[in-house]
C-alpha cells in the first residue's frame, strides 16, 4: 500500500500557529511514518492502514517545507509552500459556499492586491463511500491563493472577506477550509449518536426512517451507482441565474416538485444516500477536516430547515450540532453564527418562519458558550435566497471575530441588542446593548418597529400610533396609551434593518411582551 496524507495536506497549505499539530494518512501496515516541518521530526506507526503524526506548536511564519517519508516503501512527500498562521474552517449551506465570482461586489474586489497569505481549501462535496468517484469536482480538494482571478473566484465569499480583515490586522497568513453543501439541513452535520441523544430531534431521525423503509433498495442503490450526466450549458445558466439573484420569482411561483419524473435515486429526496440525511455529511465531509487544527468555525445556514418545517427545535439542532463538532476536535473552539438575512420569496423557494428561526439562533448562542451571532438584517434582498451582498457579512464577521477571539476591542463590532423598557403615561423608553456613539434610524422606522394593545390573553389587538426619538443608547417611543403596548421589530420574514449604531451595525431583531417593560404607573 503507497504511502498517504489526507487530502487537506497539500501544496500551499495554511496550518494553524500555536497550536498541536496532527497529521494523518494511510499506509502500508506495520510502516513506520515520520513527519518533518522546521526544526521538527516525529514519527509514528500504520495501524491497521492508518496514522497520525503529532507535532508541537510552531509559531507564525510565511513559508515552509512540511516532509512526509515511509521507513518500508521509502516514500517521500514533500510540500514546499508550506505556510503557519490563522485557520478558520467555514461552514453551513449554499449562502456560505457562495463564490466570490457571484458577489456584488466581485468588479472591484477582483482589483484588490495579490495577496499569496489568504488562502482557501474546497473541501470536496462528498455524500457517501463512492460519491467522489462517480461526482468528482476538479475545482475542489486543493490550497488557492488569493492571487490569479481564476483562484478568487472560487473563493467563499464570506469567508475570503473575512479573512481580509484577519489579514490586515493579524499580518500572518490566514486559511479558510470551506466545507459546505447548498440545501443542507443541520441535521446532515451531525454525528447520528448526538442526533439519537436529543429527544427534540426524533421527528428528523422519524423522516429519515420513514424515507428508508419505503425504500426499494435494489434500484436505489443501483440507481445511486450510476454516474451522473454531465451539467448542460442550459442548467449551468439557470444555476448562475439562481446564484447571481436574477428575479426567478416566475418560475418558483408556477414550479410544482410533485410533477417531476419520479427515480429510483435523487440526491436532495430524502433516502439511505442523500445529500440531507441525517450524518451523511458529516460522515463524509466534516470527518474528513478533522481534526486539523484550527482556530474557530464561521457558519452561514438555516433555509433548509425552514423548508423543511424543522424551524421549532432549530436551537436544539445547533446546540446539538456545536457540542458534536466540539467532541470531534476534543476543544471547545469559538463558533460564530450568521443570522438569516431578510428574505421573502415565493412559490417552493418562500420563506416560512424566518422571524421565528432568527430567534431561535439567538437563543442557541445564548445558551452555547463562546458562540456568537452575526446580525445580517441589512444584507437581504426580497426575492434572492442567496443575497449577494457578502461583503457587509464577512467583513463584520470579520470584526466580530477580531473582538471576540483576538481580543481587539477597539472595534465596534457587536450589533446592538435589546436590553430593557421602560415606560409611563404613553412614554416607552427602550434600552439597548452595544450601540457604540448611539443610536440611528436609516429607513421608516415605523414600517418595522410595531406597536401593539393586548388583552392579557395574548391576543394581539390593532396597531399603535407613535412618536419616536433616538438619544444615545435610548429609543424613546411616545404615544396614546393607557397600559404597556406589546413591541415588536423586525420580526417577518422579509425585514431590512432601519435601526442601527453609529458603525452602522443593524439591530438585532426583537420583541417585548408587555409583561417584559417595567411599567412604573401601570395597575394591574
Amino acid at each position: 500500500m503507497k504511502l498517504n496524507v489526507a487530502a487537506l495536506f497539500g501544496e500551499h497549505m495554511i496550518l494553524q500557529r500555536d497550536s498541536e499539530l496532527k497529521i494523518w494518512g494511510t499506509g502500508a501496515e506495520n510502516d513506520t511514518v515520520t513527519v518533518e516541518l522546521n526544526e521538527q521530526k516525529a514519527s509514528a506507526p500504520v495501524i491497521n492502514g492508518e496514522w497520525m503524526v503529532v507535532l508541537k506548536p510552531e509559531e507564525a511564519c510565511f513559508r515552509t517545507t512540511m516532509t512526509i517519508s515511509s521507513v518500508i516503501t521509502e516514500e517521500v512527500i514533500s510540500f514546499h509552500d508550506v505556510a503557519i498562521g490563522e485557520v478558520w474552517l467555514a461552514t453551513g449551506q449554499s449562502n456560505m459556499e457562495f463564490l466570490m465570482k457571484y458577489d456584488y461586489d466581485l468588479p472591484e474586489t477582483k482589483e484588490l492586491p495579490d495577496d499569496e497569505y489568504l488562502r482557501c481549501y474546497t473541501t470536496p462535496q462528498s455524500a457517501y463511500l463512492g460519491y467522489l468517484e462517480l461526482d468528482s469536482k476538479p475545482a475542489q480538494g486543493f490550497w488557492r491563493k488569493w492571487t490569479s482571478y481564476d483562484n478568487r473566484i472560487n473563493f467563499s465569499a464570506v469567508g475570503a472577506y473575512m479573512g481580509m480583515i484577519l489579514r490586515q490586522k493579524l499580518n500572518v497568513p490566514v486559511g479558510i477550509i470551506s466545507c459546505n453543501w447548498g440545501g443542507s439541513p443541520v441535521a446532515a452535520w451531525t454525528a447520528m449518536e448526538d442526533l439519537k441523544a436529543n429527544p427534540a430531534l426524533k421527528p428528523i431521525l422519524k423522516w429519515h426512517q420513514d424515507a428508508c423503509d419505503s425504500t426499494d433498495w435494489e434500484k436505489y442503490m443501483a440507481a445511486s451507482d450510476v454516474k451522473p450526466a454531465p451539467i448542460s450549458p442550459q442548467q449551468q445558466r439557470f444555476n448562475d441565474r439562481f446564484m447571481m439573484g436574477e428575479d426567478m420569482s416566475e418560475f418558483f411561483k408556477n414550479f410544482d416538485p410533485s410533477k417531476l419524473p419520479k427515480v429510483d435515486y435523487a440526491p436532495y429526496n430524502p433516502g439511505p444516500r442523500s445529500i440531507v440525511r441525517p450524518a451523511g455529511l458529516y460522515e463524509n465531509m466534516l470527518k474528513k477536516t478533522a481534526p486539523y487544527a484550527i482556530k474557530g468555525v464561521i457558519w452561514y445556514q438555516g433555509e433548509d430547515d425552514d423548508a423543511r418545517d424543522w424551524v421549532d427545535f432549530y436551537d436544539e439542532s445547533m446546540k446539538t450540532m456545536v457540542a458534536c463538532w466540539r467532541k470531534l476536535w476534543g476543544w471547545k473552539f469559538p463558533f460564530f453564527q450568521i443570522e438569516l438575512a431578510p428574505f421573502r420569496g415565493v412559490g417552493i423557494t418562500g420563506a416560512k418562519k424566518y422571524d421565528i428561526l432568527r430567534q431561535k439562533q439567538h437563543i442557541a448562542s445564548m445558551n452555547t458558550p463562546d458562540m456568537y451571532n452575526v446580525c445580517i438584517l441589512d444584507a437581504g434582498e426580497e426575492f434572492n435566497i442567496h443575497p449577494r451582498h457578502k461583503k457587509i457579512v464577512g467583513e463584520r464577521l470579520g470584526r466580530m471575530v477580531m473582538k471576540h477571539v483576538y481580543g481587539d476591542n477597539s472595534l465596534v463590532a457587536d450589533c446592538p441588542e435589546f436590553k430593557s423598557a421602560t415606560g409611563s403615561d404613553g412614554i416607552l423608553v427602550i434600552r439597548f446593548i452595544n450601540t457604540a456613539e448611539g443610536l440611528k434610524v436609516k429607513g421608516d422606522l415605523k414600517q418595522r418597529l410595531k406597536l401593539y394593545g393586548d388583552d392579557k390573553s395574548g391576543d394581539q389587538q390593532p396597531e399603535w400610533d407613535y412618536q419616536y426619538l433616538v438619544e444615545g443608547d435610548k429609543l424613546i417611543l411616545t404615544g396614546k396609551w393607557e397600559y404597556p403596548p406589546f413591541v415588536k421589530y423586525c420580526e417577518e420574514n422579509y425585514c431590512p434593518a432601519v435601526l442601527f449604531n453609529s458603525e452602522d451595525n443593524p439591530v438585532f431583531e426583537f420583541s417585548i411582551p408587555y409583561w417584559g417593560i417595567y411599567y412604573g404607573d401601570f395597575k394591574e
